[in-house]
């Protein structure tokens, strides 16, 4: 499979918010439950990767937006 086809995967609403699904449940667990943080940590980790959850979105659409188009 060609790389700008693998690309334009990312086009889907729904490829892109699986992947933040998948790196929210993976951030929180890793950073909160493996970790073993202290609560106040606890909180900020949650916070920024709540955060990124919204950002990830909006970054694969911008990387789709800036791949080249299919020949």
């Amino acid at each position: 499979m060609p790389i700008v086809s693998r690309v334009r995967l990312l086009e889907s609403p729904f490829v892109r918010w699986a992947i933040a699904v998948l790196y929210l449940a993976t951030s929180l667990f890793l950073l909160i439950v493996v970790g073993d943080l202290p609560k106040p940590d606890q909180i900020a980790v949650t916070i920024t990767c709540v955060i990124g959850f919204f950002v990830v979105p909006i970054a694969l659409k911008g990387y789709v937006n800036s791949a080249p188009e299919e020949y």
